[in-house]
């Protein structure tokens, strides 16, 4: 498969993930009162690697990180849902 041409909206995708860690890192202890928060924070930690993917794929290795990418998406859906189960099941 081809690599394809680098699209901004990408960076965007990694800046905002960025963004979210440093919010998560000034809010850890707030962090700590969701319920399940390590679910939580896994999900974002796969979002942050997703990003990074996504960019470094046009510098090295396009289908390797392509594939990379798209794991981390999956990984951070089904966390995402699974915390969400979680967290229903506690308030319950």
């Amino acid at each position: 498969m081809g690599q394809t041409p680098f699209d901004e909206r990408e960076l965007t995708v990694l800046v905002s993930g960025l963004l979210l860690a440093v919010s998560t890192l000034h809010f850890r202890r707030e962090l700590r009162r969701v319920p399940e928060w390590r679910l939580l924070l896994c999900g974002v930690g796969c979002m942050i690697f997703g990003g990074i993917s996504t960019v470094v794929e046009h510098a090295l290795a396009y289908d390797f990180f392509n594939h990379v990418e798209h794991a981390c998406y999956l990984a951070q859906s089904v966390v995402l849902a699974f915390w969400a189960m979680r967290v229903r099941k506690v308030a319950l």
